[in-house]
């Protein structure tokens, strides 16, 4: 581990409760994260309007479950959503959390 990784850990252990941190539940496993606000977008597909709402959460990646979370439901801000995208660091991962409703 390198001295830049040691000190971000440590932050990190600081910084997400002043940060927010919060409950994300992904299958059997839940993740203290920091959540960015959610975003709703509309957009236009062959079916009419969808309402596109997405939500990034950054957990540390030594917290991370060993199995593939892509796809698998989760429970953040008492919404439901589905996980579309994992970018996994050394130090911290960020998960993209997609909420589509039909219009």
């Amino acid at each position: 581990m390198s001295i830049v990784s040691t000190f971000a850990r440590s932050m990190a252990e600081q910084a997400f409760p002043m940060l927010g941190e919060e409950s994300v539940v992904i299958g059997a496993a839940t993740l203290q994260c920091v959540l960015a606000e959610v975003d709703d977008t509309k957009d236009f597909s062959t079916g009419g309007f969808e309402v596109v709402k997405t939500l990034q959460a950054v957990c540390r990646t030594e917290d991370m479950p060993a199995a593939s979370i892509l796809k698998k439901t989760a429970t953040a801000r008492s919404l439901t959503f589905r996980v579309e995208g994992v970018r996994k660091g050394a130090d911290f991962t960020t998960i993209t959390l997609e909420q589509v409703e039909k219009a």
